[in-house]
């Protein structure tokens, strides 16, 4: 009965046998009941409750002593136990079966024994010790005449040298059984060697052979009424089609599979059934789907204890996220396959973490770190002796040594994974070696041979139908004669290669084919062709986007690996003089996760209409409602573009270049970090304690300069003497003559690098505000007036951090800081012990004004609070740090927060979201005007800043009006006239002003 794959009904049938052998007191056959019972609920998965039930069967057997019971018994928890990964204890147990069978005489039972430890071995990766068990359950089948033992060791050896790579011997294993099983009428055999012979023309790269033998294999299991192997069979066809890249049709078998395993419930082959929906949305690029299904897999092999499983999951979970550009998340999770493959000796699942950490750390640009992985990984595979998992190590390698610019390197390792793909027959692999080769060659200038090399791959891949590989040879023979410019070829090639992905469904890689035609009619001067596929690529992106419904860093990850395609398409509205579109592109691109989250946030505040914010139209009427001028930044390596936005003008452009001779991937930040750097006092470590935890300080730190410029109309020029006289050139001084006597205020959408200038000290005269894109700037300021709360303080000031392991120095300008504040306010401040994070969770909803003086991370700008009661020994990060995950999950009223801590205003720079930190996630939290400061700020300058700060907001003064007063009184007073000490503060969102009520206490 559990031949045909209704184990429930089986196990209802063993029960029945069962209860009559108690009944009669027949011992033997209670022990056989609860041994066929073990069997079954394996069979579902419930590896437990074998385990349970074959131990019964083993106590009864040793109680009469039944020693074939007993061996039975051994062998039902060692299949158990291999199910459930612990290959250890399933070696463990087959021995004692092994023991036995010799014992009593049983060369059946003991050819049995010889093949499961055979799979045991298999499953550890030691496929040697494997292949030396088939061949003795092999040697003892034939001496017997037993054919169907026969048939099965010749399965398992196919199986143990599939996984060496030997794909030819395992075709002739799996051929040798294929016909002892049809000779002997073994209808299952059958099946199940059709199914390996699958298997192994898949791993050659013949996927319509693998098609055509998992479709007898299915044939056959539909025959016999075995559900659970029609199941697999439907599993191995999607993997296939997924090879082939039909990945629809991939995932119509897949969820064929999983419907099968719910109905006879399999959890164990329905876990591997998410598993493989999981790797087909991948490869469509639904990246949100494909997580979703791998944690189901997670979830299903931890109920199951199936850590093999785990492990397997985790490590797709990590590719996953590797794809999506989430590569911290990934190396997290490929670590855990680490963990778990050393736990229970899978050392082919020890090597594959390896590659996965590999690939993540090659993708964060530590090539050093991907060698160091991938070479652990080679050593892993040449132990085992994969030969398969040997050439992918090596073809790893080789594109690790191609990123650190080592060519020739990486075309010596190209060629031995090319070596060894020949060898094992494996057709794909070996196309996939010329494409390798054909790229490093291309990078060499060789552009004559990475057309040969592609050409092969290109060969191979219509060869044995490899739709996906075809694809990409074309986009790379389209990428070689894009350089050497014969654009022309190239966009043909990237036309057949856009067909492809169209075909196949495989919409990320449809997005860069309609981006790289694009190119191609961008370097032959057709502006408009152009912008008709970045406009079709932007499209594809922003679709797949939208796929991600939650997570914020998956969104923002996602926006930047695509980057190049927004830029795009801006920049060819410009080339044909569609300046206000160009505008328009450049904002869709900009800040697109933070004004998601405003969307949400403001839900309730704003009219459904207005979430949508890409027309012009609606764009018109927001300028027309301007009642400050906003200039709109975006750079191209040192070439600054500059939209100017005025109320009752037309938008005007101009752009012009940073003077710098400065080359490399971001040479704004290199100018800006250069000059920074020139302008550090020298004194600077002896200055009072800055507001600094994390890292060492690194070119960050701005110093004095003379700034009192020239008055020239409304725009003062700064003296030639002034370091950051080059930004104003670029950026200020394009636009002076736009400005009016009247204006007083400037707006800026600041772009990269240029997020980090201290623009109090490039211009003087003027209030400068900062705000991420125009969309989010006008989802805040439409906010209705009411929102966002009038009253109500919430202060922070010195938190203590004397019980960590490495204690913060205190801070006692900030506790005078605050207490200065709260003076004013008449209200009564957190302080010290006081000043926990949980506490300051808690407040931060209810309140107008949030001010925090503390220690600020100078990487993400993360604030360090005190540690909340309960920890032991050291409290944890999350104890005590306020991070962006934890304020963005926060429901803000604030109308202004004031973060006065060293780097609040820093974080990630990314091209499309801006600058990824703290004072962002506030901002997306729901505050409405954010003060922040850009470096480490000295804490007796940073209490007089916040003194007259407030004093000044208090006369009724606006945020930014009180801010650069501020600045002024600093930078004309004796003590803090350095620019180190007045220049680091901006103000990023709206412009609000403060209601001091005398009543307002939020003291409890």
């Amino acid at each position: 009965m559990s031949t045909l794959g209704d184990f429930r009904k089986a196990i209802e049938y063993h029960e029945r046998h069962l209860k009559v052998a108690r009944e009669v007191g027949d011992r033997v056959g209670e022990g056989n009941a609860y041994g066929s019972l073990g069997s079954a609920y394996r069979s579902l998965g419930d590896f437990r409750k074998a385990i349970e039930y074959h131990e019964k069967h083993l106590e009864i057997a040793i109680e009469v002593g039944h020693r074939v019971g007993e061996g039975i018994a051994y062998g039902g928890l060692g299949n158990a136990y291999q199910s459930l990964g612990d290959f250890r204890k399933a070696i463990e147990y087959h021995e004692k079966v092994l023991e036995i069978a010799i014992e009593v005489g049983h060369r059946v039972g003991e050819g049995s024994a010889h093949g499961n430890l055979g799979n045991a071995y298999w499953s550890l990766g030691d496929l040697r010790k494997a292949i030396e068990y088939h061949e003795k359950h092999l040697e003892i089948a034939i001496e017997v005449a037993h054919r169907v033992g026969e048939g099965i060791a010749y399965g398992g050896l196919g199986n143990a040298y599939q996984s060496l790579g030997d794909f030819r011997k395992a075709i002739e294993y799996h051929e040798k059984h294929l016909e002892i099983a049809i000779e002997v009428g073994d209808r299952v055999g059958e099946g199940s060697a059709y199914g390996n012979l699958g298997n192994a023309y898949q791993s050659v790269g013949d996927h319509r052979k693998a098609i055509e033998y998992h479709e007898k294999c299915l044939a056959i299991t539909k025959e016999v009424g075995n559900r659970v192997g029609e199941g697999s069979a439907y599993a191995n066809l999607g993997n296939a089609y997924d090879s082939l890249g039909d990945l629809r049709k991939a995932i119509e078998y897949h969820e064929k599979c999983l419907e099968i395993t719910k109905e006879v419930g399999d959890p164990f082959v329905e876990g591997r059934a998410y598993g493989n929906l999981g790797n087909a949305y991948k490869s469509l690029g639904d990246f949100r789907k494909a997580i979703e299904y791998h944690e189901k897999r997670v979830e299903i092999a931890i109920e199951i204890s199936d850590r093999v499983g785990e492990g397997k999951a985790y490590g797709s979970l990590g590719n996953a996220y590797n794809s999506l550009g989430d590569f911290r998340k990934a190396i997290e999770y490929h670590e855990e396959r680490l963990e778990i493959a050393i736990e229970v000796g899978d050392r082919d699942g020890e090597g594959s973490a390896y590659g996965g950490l590999g690939n993540a750390y090659q993708s964060l640009g530590d090539h050093r770190k991907a060698i160091e992985y991938h070479e652990k990984c080679l050593a892993i595979t040449k132990e085992v002796g994969d030969r398969d998992g040997e050439g992918r190590a090596y073809g790893n390698l080789g594109n690790a040594y191609q990123s650190l610019g080592d060519h020739r390197k990486a075309i010596e390792y190209h060629e031995k994974c090319l070596e060894i793909t020949k060898e094992v027959g494996d057709r794909v692999g070996e196309g996939s070696a010329y494409g390798n080769l054909g790229n490093a060659y291309d990078s060499l200038g060789d552009h004559r041979k990475a057309i040969e090399y592609h050409e092969k791959r290109l060969e191979i891949a219509i060869e044995v139908g490899d739709r996906d590989g075809e694809g990409n040879a074309y986009g790379n023979l389209g990428n070689v004669y894009q350089s050497l410019g014969d654009f022309r070829k190239a966009i043909e090639y990237h036309e057949k290669d856009l067909e492809i992905t169209i075909e196949v469904g495989n919409r990320a890689a449809e997005g860069m084919s309609h981006h790289n035609i694009g190119h191609g009619y961008f370097s032959l001067g057709q502006f408009e062709n152009a912008l008709d596929k970045f406009d079709s690529a932007v499209k594809v992106f922003n679709t797949l986007r939208s796929f991600l419904k939650s997570e914020d860093d998956w969104k923002i990850n996602f926006r930047e690996l695509y980057d190049k395609s927004y830029c795009a398409k801006w920049r060819s509205l410009l080339k044909i003089g569609k300046i206000d579109e160009a505008l328009f592109a450049a904002d869709q691109g900009r800040a697109q996760t933070l004004s998601d989250n405003l969307l949400i946030q403001y839900e309730l505040a704003l009219p459904s209409s207005d979430a949508i914010f890409d027309s012009k139209e609606r764009m018109s009427r927001f300028l027309t409602e301007l009642s400050i001028p906003i200039i709109f930044l975006a750079t191209e390596g040192l070439a600054v573009n500059i939209w100017f936005l005025s109320r009752g003008k037309e938008i005007a452009f101009r752009e012009r270049r940073l003077e710098a001779s400065i080359t490399g991937k971001d040479p704004i930040r290199v100018l800006l970090e250069a000059t920074l750097e020139k302008i550090r006092p020298d004194d600077s470590a002896e200055t009072c304690e800055d507001r600094t935890f994390g890292r060492e300080l690194d070119n960050v730190v701005p110093s004095s300069g003379e700034v009192c410029g020239e008055e020239v109309g409304n725009v003062p020029l700064p003296p030639s003497n002034n370091a950051f006289k080059p930004f104003y050139d670029a950026v200020i001084g394009p636009i002076e003559d736009l400005l009016g006597p009247e204006d007083d205020e400037l707006v800026i959408v600041s772009d990269g690098a240029l997020c980090f200038i201290p623009w109090a000290a490039v211009i003087e005269s003027i209030r400068i505000r900062i705000v991420p894109s125009l969309k989010s700037y006008q989802l805040i300021s439409s906010v209705p007036e009411g929102y966002h709360k009038k009253t109500g303080a919430l202060l922070v000031g010195n938190p203590c951090t004397k019980q960590l392991k490495k204690p913060l120095e205190p801070l006692p300008c900030a506790q005078e800081e605050v207490e200065m504040i709260a003076a004013i306010l008449n209200t009564r401040p957190l302080i010290g012990k006081q000043a926990t994070k949980a506490e300051v969770m808690k407040r931060m909803s209810s309140v107008g004004l949030i001010h925090i003086a503390a220690h600020g991370d100078e990487v993400t700008g993360q604030i360090a609070l005190s540690p909340n009661p309960g920890w032991t020994q050291f409290p944890k990060e999350e104890d005590y740090i306020l991070k962006m995950s934890d304020v963005q999950a926060a429901n803000l009223r604030a109308r202004l927060v004031v973060l006065s801590c060293c780097h609040s205003g820093r974080g990630r720079i990314l091209k499309g979201e801006g600058v990824v930190g703290i004072a962002r996630a506030f901002l997306a939290a729901g505050a409405r005007s954010v003060l922040v400061a850009l470096w480490a700020i000295d804490d007796e300058a940073t209490m007089e800043f916040m003194k007259r700060f407030y004093q000044h907001l208090k006369e009724g003064k606006t945020a930014s009006a009180a801010v650069h007063q501020s600045m002024k009184c600093l930078r004309e007073s004796e003590e803090f006239s350095e620019m180190w000490d007045w220049a680091p503060f901006q103000l990023i969102g709206d412009d609000v002003k403060i209601e001091f009520d005398a009543k307002d206490d939020v003291s409890e």
